[in-house]
């Protein structure tokens, strides 16, 4: 008897889903399945007709339709899109592929769908994304841009597969569209996680299932160990529009968000700063989850209408690749702070059951645009140029200007007054100093609760070379903000100085564990906090790890110089002191602005560059 043919067709497939469904069903089940009947029978329904597209596929909460043309289906999704952002509440993530199909009546089965399927899970919420195989049918074909995500390992699929997001030009990935009033108005919305309701003949019906499922992380593959304590990293807000106030307000919420949850005691938050590598890509959970070493990811889309701010989230499990919860979160824009400690406390639920750390959020200011100009001003604070320092002072100014009493605003004008000494930007450099310090110790008197009026304070009394001092404010201001990789990194600083290299060590362990894809200044102290305890091939390891990273510090040359002296390597010492002192023609062992004020330490020190050959 002859075997009977498989019989095969190349199709293009269109898979979607509907962000956030579970938290949308546990809120209003009647409600929600009213509104996706609706939403299907007025938007989905009339774009498959016209676009020649066939519904073959319900499976649970998904649907799957086939279509003859890649650039029907992308012309199909982009309408659904911009129907489901103008009308509706719902949001979808949409994915398409060509391939090959098995054929078995009206069903379809085969890589081809499954391919579909994966890359589905990889849109943004309110966008589309599309295989490489899709991507070469509809180039110069359509007027859309096009984002290349790269290559992405996604499940049952032996090997990577190249993604694309579709966006229309001048946009981000997702088809949006906007009404002029939309344009000024935050709407966050953060990402869900489960399929469309099905759709079979005419009507819908929805079977709540087991939430939806991403890739697995891979234990074997985790680039750092698991945290004893729960971990999550806070992936960055993506905004659905390409305006630059709903990126900056994404970012604010964001870094607000991640800072909250640190703050819950039993809890291990990855810093923002090493989440910061992933905006703009589209990184799967189990990447993020390998490269950063946590047990759970967070994923968050921005969205604004009218007045209203509203949020999406989806809590990743990234062992197992299960969406542990996914909700919606809606507020007037001026009630910001409500909605952000909603999400905290409700994630902190989901993570740990302590959470007298999360009440009563302090930001100092009721008002949401002060405190997003408060963070632009901190960020420019940090960047060693006059133009970044009046900037900072500029956008502190704005905030006070909106809210006199706000006492952080105030606190980066005395941080720009410290740091432009101490770098000697400023004009007179010891009056802008002391300034510093006075501004400083007014915001602490004003707000001793506030953490980051008490990191001033210590920041510049560390410029003051008062480490004691220092070393008390940045303790005062740890409790206050436990975690902080910067705030650690800066008190291991003020140890090394106070020749504690035991201590400084523990705290940059800690520092660069929360924050993994750290800059130069950690791997810079570790060096000298492990060369004060005498172990000096693993301070030249990290001095030479700082060095690469920024190659200009000439810190680093004298640190490495007394190193190689200790160590007796006497031809990479000649080297370093020569390059001291070509940069610094008076440099000498004597004048060394490097002063550690534990006798054993700063005696260590000078031993270390007397063996190397700098001059006394």
């Amino acid at each position: 008897m002859a075997e009977e043919r498989i019989e095969r067709r190349l199709a293009a497939v269109l898979a979607a889903d509907v962000v956030g469904y579970s938290g949308l069903i546990e809120r209003d089940e009647s409600g929600t399945r009213a509104r996706l009947n609706a939403a299907f029978n007025a938007i989905i329904v009339p774009a498959l007709e016209r676009h020649r597209g066939r519904l073959f596929k319900t499976m649970g909460d998904g649907f799957l339709v086939e279509f003859a043309s890649v650039v029907d289906a992308v012309e199909c999704a982009g309408a659904i899109q911009k129907r489901f952002s103008d009308e509706n509440e719902l949001v979808l993530r949409i994915g398409i592929n060509l391939g090959d199909v098995i054929v078995e009546g009206d069903d379809l089965h085969g890589e081809g769908v499954n391919v579909a399927a994966r890359i589905e899970a990889l849109a943004e919420p309110g966008g589309i994304a599309i295989s490489r195989s899709a991507r070469d049918q509809i180039r110069d074909k359509l007027n859309v841009t096009l984002h290349d995500l790269g290559d992405i390992e996604v499940k049952n699929i032996s090997r990577p597969v190249r993604v694309f997001s579709v966006g229309e030009p001048g946009l981000g990935p997702a088809v949006q569209r906007r009404s002029k009033g939309d344009r000024h108005v935050p709407q966050l919305m953060m990402i869900g996680g489960v399929l469309l309701a099905v759709v079979l003949g005419g009507f819908m019906t929805y079977d709540r299932l087991s939430q939806g499922n991403v890739e697995a992380a891979s234990l074997a593959q985790m680039q750092l160990a698991l945290p004893e304590k729960p971990s999550v990293a806070v992936l960055p807000f993506k905004t659905m529009s390409g305006n630059e106030d709903d990126a900056l307000l994404a970012n604010a919420v964001g870094e607000d968000l991640t800072r909250s949850l640190a703050r819950v005691s039993g809890l291990f938050v990855i810093a923002s700063s090493s989440t910061e590598r992933y905006r703009g890509e589209t990184a799967s959970p189990a990447k993020v989850a390998e490269e950063l070493g946590v047990a759970h990811v967070l994923r968050a889309t921005l969205r604004r209408s009218g007045d209203q701010v509203r949020v999406d989230a989806e809590l990743i499990d990234s062992l197992t690749g299960r969406i542990v919860w996914s909700d919606r979160l809606e507020r007037s824009s001026e009630n910001m702070f409500e909605l952000q400690d909603a999400l905290v406390e409700t994630l902190a639920q989901q993570l740990a059951a302590d959470l007298d750390r999360v009440q009563n959020q302090l930001r100092f200011t009721e008002n949401p645009e002060a405190f997003l100009l408060w963070a632009r001003a901190d960020e420019a604070s940090w960047v060693n140029t006059p133009v970044s320092y009046e900037k900072a002072r500029a956008l502190a100014r704005n905030a006070l200007a909106l809210d006199p009493d706000f006492v952080r605003a105030k606190a980066v004008l005395g941080f720009v007054e410290t740091q432009t000494g101490y770098f000697r930007v400023a004009d007179r450099p010891e009056i802008a100093l002391q300034k510093g310090l006075d501004i400083a110790r007014e915001v602490v008197g004003l707000a001793p609760d506030d953490w980051y009026s008490r990191s001033v304070l210590a920041q510049a009394l560390l410029n003051l070379r008062d480490y004691e001092g220092a070393l008390t404010e940045f303790e005062r201001a740890m409790a206050l903000e436990p975690a902080h990789p910067h705030l650690l990194t800066r008190a291991a600083l003020a140890l090394i100085f106070l020749g504690r290299g035991v201590e400084a060590e523990q705290m940059l362990r800690l520092s660069v564990r929360l924050n993994p894809f750290h800059n130069w200044l950690p791997d810079q102290l570790l060096g000298q906090a492990i060369f004060l305890q005498g172990r000096y091939e693993e301070a030249l390891q990290n001095l030479e790890i700082a060095r690469e990273k920024n190659p200009r510090f000439i810190g680093n040359l004298w640190w490495r110089a007394a190193t190689y002296g200790q160590l007796g390597a006497s031809e990479k010492a000649k080297e370093t002191v020569e390059a001291i002192l070509l940069r610094m023609p008076e440099a000498s062992i004597s004048t060394s602005f490097i002063q550690i004020t534990d006798p054993i330490g700063q005696e260590r020190f000078r031993e270390g560059l007397r063996a190397a050959g700098m001059p006394e």
